[in-house]
């Protein structure tokens, strides 16, 4: 039997010649492969109701090739599939593509008129056949269509191109003619946008080209990058100074000159410093960004081999920032100082926290902390709530609004005892999910788990392995998840809530569909037609299987953080990018980072003997 791919489209060069594709792309206003597969999609359909099958394969093979998703960064082909499912189905890669269907696209190579697709089937000929003449058409069409996309706006495609122009060009030969032909293009870029600040890091990511490919002006881009690194300062633009001073000192390093190095570090250290006391004024960031960014100052500083003085300096100023987010994190909507004995259990409960996992081990002080609090009790909140209704007048007579980042008012709180015994029910759960945004997560948070999580990465340096005991063979975990886990809790523990939150959230959903499956329960959806549709978190939290499992307590705390309006909604509001960035240090992202890790914990249990387990 033959390797070889199953011709799926059977058209010529001839065949393909004989449609007008090329006056549709010329007519098209946005330049890229990925909106020229929406072009040839509406031309095949209009083949296909022409009953025209000739030119519906011929739509379909340059569709396909369109849809390719690049990834340059991977090893082996770059060109892999537009989409890939759970089920291991995915849609047509550039290895799929057989040898009648590449020589019919390298018949046509040169005729195409439009660079951007020149470019993608001149480099799909070079990573599927090798085809040197094929590479280096595609090397000039990726500079022709770089200079399409040309921008101080928005340049990554522009960037984009003129890196793989480099990348391609340096495979069929480093340092000879057309790879210093691509370089040169490269560097006349960074002259024309060195004094345009309004570019941002378009100078950034093109002088980092031209560094990975051996650009002999070393000395005069260290000076560029100080000068940016400077010019982004005055401008108030931190990030975009850091990188610059950090770019420069790898030029430095290039040319030997440690000393100048650690200098650009150490600025890019001051830089976070000064980022960090500047964000303070913004209220909606507080003190826990504040203190996540001196925290990485006081790692850089180290790095750079400041003067153990400062090096202390800040790291003091750091430890006083992280107990300032300390309280910040449990901003109560009462006066917790009118409640006799508060402050006083609050310190109690904090000290005892601190002790429950000082001087242990990190894996028995990750499992001191996993069980430090239980998850909410939906029995005594139902309670607590329905207390709070018989004793106020208020809720009665007027609602509440639920808004989002944006402000937008994103769902509604009737007056209670209004509407059905359903409506009723409704507005119980709503209310109690706000009691617990307002108290209860607060309270445990503040109280328990921040204490204890900084307790230990006071005393244990976490690295990614030490985590790694929790989440292999874990029943909790899909196989390949392990590492985005992993990654996830490790943020977590070091007080990056929005890194954390980013990896823990998609991840979260893809754990629950795997418990279901292992259950027997059907995740998805069958419509008429066949398609298969896998539920979304939104879905799945509601399913009633979900409480079976899981129980009600843990299934109330994801509803509420995760995807109810009157919670924090943070699995919808973080999709859609209507979070700011400050948004992700508060206590919620604490609290679900918490119950991850003991959702992680039991699955690990599970796989536990029971002497094994006793011991836990």
């Amino acid at each position: 039997m033959s390797d070889q791919p199953v011709s799926r489209f059977a058209v010529s060069a001839d065949d393909i010649r004989r449609y007008d594709w090329q006056q549709r792309l010329a007519k098209h206003p946005q330049r890229e492969c990925r909106s020229y597969y929406e072009v040839f999609v509406a031309a095949g359909k209009e083949c296909e109701l022409a009953s025209d099958d000739l030119g519906r394969r011929v739509y379909e093979l340059l569709y396909v090739v369109a849809s390719f998703h690049p990834n340059y960064d991977a090893k082996g082909n770059p060109y892999g599939p537009m989409w890939s499912n759970f089920e291991g189905q995915r849609s047509l890669m550039a290895e799929d593509l057989s040898n009648s269907d590449l020589a019919a696209l390298k018949a046509t190579l040169e005729e195409i008129a439009d660079p951007e697709y020149r470019a993608r089937v001149g480099d799909v000929l070079w990573e599927t056949t090798k085809d040197h003449k094929a590479a280096q058409i595609a090397v000039e069409a990726f500079l022709d269509s770089a200079n399409l996309h040309k921008t101080d706006d928005l340049w990554p495609p522009y960037a984009d191109r003129l890196e793989r122009a480099a990348q391609l060009s340096a495979k069929l030969g480093f340092g000879k003619s057309l790879h210093q032909d691509v370089i040169a293009a490269i560097e006349a870029a960074i002259k024309e946008f060195e004094s345009n600040l309004k570019s941002g890091l378009l100078c950034h990511r093109l002088m980092e080209v031209v560094l990975n490919h051996g650009a002999p002006n070393s000395a005069g881009y260290a000076v560029l990058s100080e000068r940016l690194a400077s010019d982004y300062a005055a401008e108030a633009e931190s990030e975009f100074s850091h990188r610059y001073w950090m770019l420069a000192a790898r030029w430095h390093r290039k040319m030997k000159s440690e000393v100048d190095a650690e200098r650009c570090e150490l600025a890019a250290a001051e830089g976070t410093i000064a980022a960090a006391e500047k964000s303070l004024k913004d209220k909606k960031l507080g003190y826990g960004n504040a203190a996540f960014w001196m925290g990485k100052a006081v790692e850089e500083l180290r790095r750079a081999k400041a003067a153990p003085s400062r090096i202390r300096e800040i790291h003091l100023r750091f430890l006083e920032l992280q107990k300032q987010a300390l309280s910040e994190m449990g901003p109560l909507d009462f006066d917790v100082d009118q409640i006799p004995g508060f402050r006083e259990a609050e310190q109690q409960t904090q000290e005892a926290a601190v002790a429950h996992v000082q001087g242990r081990t990190f894996a028995e002080a990750l499992t001191r902390l996993v069980h430090i609090t239980k998850p909410t009790s939906v029995a005594n909140l139902r309670k607590q709530t329905e207390s709070q209704s018989e004793d106020f007048i208020w809720d009665k007579i007027v609602g509440v609004n639920a808004v989002d980042y944006s402000g937008k008012i994103a769902d509604k709180l009737p007056p209670v005892g209004l509407g059905s015994a359903e409506d009723q029910e409704e507005v119980m759960r709503k209310k109690m999910v706000q009691i617990a945004r307002e108290t209860e997560w607060q309270i445990q948070v503040v109280w328990k788990i921040e204490p204890a999580r900084h307790a230990i990465f006071d005393q244990h340096g976490i690295r990614r392995r030490d985590l790694f005991f929790i989440v292999e063979d874990n029943p909790f975990i899909p196989s390949g998840h392990e590492g985005m886990y992993v990654r996830g809790l490790q943020a977590g523990f070091f007080g990056d809530w929005l890194v954390a939150m980013h990896f823990l959230i998609p991840q979260i959903e893809a754990s629950i569909r795997e418990v279901m499956q292992h259950n027997g329960v059907v995740t998805s959806t069958l419509d008429a037609e066949g398609i298969q549709q896998e539920r979304d978190l939104n879905q799945l939290l509601w399913m009633p299987e979900m409480e079976n499992i899981f129980g009600p307590d843990i299934t109330f705390d994801l509803r509420g953080i995760l995807i109810e309006r009157f919670g924090h909604n943070m699995r919808n509001e973080s999709a859609h990018g209507l979070m700011p960035e400050g948004a992700f240090y508060q206590s919620a992202s604490v609290y679900l980072w918490w119950l991850v890790l003991r959702l992680c914990w039991m699955g690990y249990q599970l796989t536990q003997s029971p002497k094994e387990q006793n011991e836990s």
